[in-house]
C-alpha cells in the first residue's frame, strides 16, 4: 500500500469510467438534481438538523425521524454487536446507494463485507442507515432528483451520528470511532467540521470536503442534469465545507483515498487533508471497493482496535 506521491494519477481507472457511463445510460431519465436545485446549504442544514436516538437495544433496526431545513427524513441504525457500555464503540456509515439492511452475500453492503466479516475488534458495532437507503438504488437515485434531498441525506445522517456518539458516551464508552466509505465518509467529515466532539477518531474512506467536484468534474458528472452541472458556483456554495473542516485543528482524522479514483479524484480531494497523513491505495473507485483486507488493516491501524 502506497502512502506517498498522492497526486500521481497517470494510471486512471477505466473501470470507473465504464461504471459511471453505464449508470448515466440506465438513469438517463432520472438525472441527479433534474427536478430542483432549491435547498439550504450544508453549512446551514447540518448544524440545524436534529435526529434523536432513544434506544441502544441490539439486534434490531431503530427508525429515526430527522427535522431540519430539508424537511423530515427517515434514517435508521442497528446496534449490530453490543459487548458492554464500558467498551469502545465503532460507528459505521455506508456508501452511496447501498442496501445496509440486506446482509445477503449478493447485496451491496460494505458494512457486511468490511466490518461484520473478519474485523474482530473489541468494540460495540453500530451501523447507520442514511435516508433513502431502505429499498433499491433506483429509489435512491430518484430521490436525488432534488438537491434538497441530497443535502438532507448528509445533514440527517450527520445529526444521527452525533446523537449516537453522544448517547454512547453517556452510557460510558471510553472511546468512539467513526468509520465510513464514500457517502458515509462525507458524513464523517461533516461531523468533524461542524460538531467536533464525541468522536475520538475519524476514518473517512474515499471522500473529502467538496462533494460538488464529484458532480461537475468527475466521470460521475454524466449522471447529473446538464442544467445543474452548469451551476458550478452555486453547487460549490451549497456543498463545500472545506473551510469548516480545516478549521478543526485536532489530530483525529485518518483518511484513505484511492490513487486512480475517477469519482473522488485524489488531486482534487486530497488537499482537504493538508497536514494529515493520507493512506493511499493504488486502486480506482470500484476496484478499491473490493480491497477489503486493505481497508480493514487501515481501520485497525487508525483506531488502534
Amino acid at each position: 500500500m502506497a502512502t506517498t506521491n498522492i497526486t500521481d494519477t497517470g494510471k486512471r481507472s477505466t473501470l470507473d469510467a465504464i461504471g459511471a457511463f453505464v449508470g448515466s445510460i440506465v438513469y438517463r431519465r432520472r438525472r441527479l438534481f433534474h427536478r430542483s436545485l432549491e435547498t439550504a446549504p450544508l453549512r446551514v442544514a447540518v448544524p440545524t438538523t436534529t435526529a434523536e436516538v432513544n434506544s441502544l437495544d441490539p439486534g434490531r433496526w431503530h427508525d429515526v425521524r430527522s427535522e431540519g431545513p430539508a424537511g423530515e427524513l427517515k434514517a435508521g441504525y442497528l446496534v449490530h454487536r453490543w459487548i458492554g457500555p464500558d467498551r469502545p464503540s465503532l460507528i459505521y456509515i455506508h456508501g452511496s446507494g447501498e442496501q445496509p439492511r440486506n446482509f445477503n452475500k449478493s447485496a451491496d453492503n460494505s458494512f457486511r463485507r468490511i466490518v461484520e466479516t473478519r474485523l474482530d475488534v473489541d468494540a460495540n458495532l453500530v451501523l447507520v442507515m442514511a435516508p433513502f437507503h431502505e429499498t433499491t438504488q433506483g429509489a435512491y437515485i430518484d430521490a436525488l432528483g432534488d438537491l434538497r434531498n441530497y443535502v438532507g441525506i448528509l445533514a440527517t445522517t450527520t445529526a444521527l451520528v452525533d446523537s449516537l456518539a453522544k448517547r454512547l458516551r453517556a452510557e460510558g464508552a471510553p472511546a468512539i470511532y467513526g468509520v465510513a466509505f464514500s457517502l458515509g465518509a462525507w458524513v464523517l467529515n461533516l461531523h468533524r467540521a461542524f460538531f467536533r466532539e464525541s468522536i475520538d477518531c475519524y476514518v473517512p474512506i474515499c471522500a473529502g470536503t467538496e462533494p460538488h467536484i464529484v458532480f461537475v468534474d468527475s466521470v460521475y458528472r454524466g449522471m447529473v442534469d446538464p442544467g445543474a452541472r452548469a451551476q458550478r458556483e452555486y453547487l460549490e456554495e451549497v456543498l463545500s465545507f472545506r473551510g469548516e473542516f480545516t478549521a478543526n485543528g485536532n489530530d483525529d482524522c485518518s483518511p484513505m483515498l484511492f490513487r486512480y479514483d475517477r469519482l473522488v479524484d485524489i488531486a482534487s480531494h486530497g488537499p482537504s487533508y493538508a497536514g494529515m497523513h493520507v493512506e493511499v491505495l493504488d486502486k480506482g473507485h470500484f476496484a478499491g471497493q473490493q480491497a477489503i483486507a486493505e481497508m480493514r488493516s487501515h481501520i485497525r491501524r487508525a483506531t488502534g482496535l
